[in-house]
């Protein structure tokens, strides 16, 4: 029997019955070849088919800051968080609350103080 009739055969899945379709031994490759319309057409059909599915897409990972990488406590933190220490204590709000607010340590705030912009 052939590679590709296996694929072509229905299986059952839960409830329903799946036809399983076999992909291209190299699909990144097979993607470079399609037209962008195409690209967007697919793009679209596994969106709401893993959403059907319950299925998410990878998030990305959170930005550090690049500069600072060498700093292991600085690259933990997210712009985002920085620029939200920096803002709130120049609005008065304690280091001791913000540590409890959000569950940084002194030593991260401290970083994203000293940081540079």
């Amino acid at each position: 029997m052939s590679r590709q009739s296996d694929h072509d055969k229905p299986s059952v899945s839960g409830e329903r019955e799946v036809l399983r379709t076999g992909l291209p031994q190299n699909l990144a490759l097979s993607l470079q070849h399609m037209p962008e319309e195409d690209i967007r057409r697919l793009a679209e059909a596994v969106a709401v088919e893993m959403e059907s599915r319950g299925l998410t897409a990878p998030k990305p990972k959170s930005q550090t800051l690049d500069k600072d990488a060498s700093d292991p406590v600085l690259s933990q933190l997210t712009r985002s968080q920085i620029s939200l220490i920096r803002a709130s204590i120049q609005a008065g709000v304690k280091p001791a609350a913000l540590s409890r607010q959000f569950g940084l340590t002194r030593a991260q705030i401290n970083a994203a103080l000293n940081a540079d912009r």
